[in-house]
């Protein structure tokens, strides 16, 4: 059976480990064990509930709209500001 070592685990997070571990009557690694399989457990059942986003799927719309090849045409027009110029004490300017 494979070994895993984790190095550099801080203090607060084995202390929590060895409690757990007193709680449920197991070793620290036995504990430590037991939660990644319970977060892989708990991930794949996530995963397993939507199906259709694995594997980076494209996801087509609901409909597609018919796209017209013809521009649109616009039209730009100068004209009077609407709003009032804030700069010049708040007097809309002619």
């Amino acid at each position: 059976m494979p070994t895993l070592v984790v190095e550099n685990v801080p203090v607060e997070i084995y202390e929590r480990l060895q409690e757990r571990a007193a709680g449920q009557q197991r070793s620290v690694a036995e504990e430590t064990l037991h939660l990644l399989q319970q977060a892989l457990r708990e991930q794949d059942h996530l995963f397993s509930r939507c199906p259709e986003f694995l594997d980076s799927e494209e996801i087509s719309a609901p409909c597609d709209l018919p796209r017209s090849s013809a521009p649109v045409p616009t039209t730009v027009q100068n004209g009077q500001p609407r709003l009032p110029d804030v700069l010049s004490g708040g007097e809309i300017n002619p």
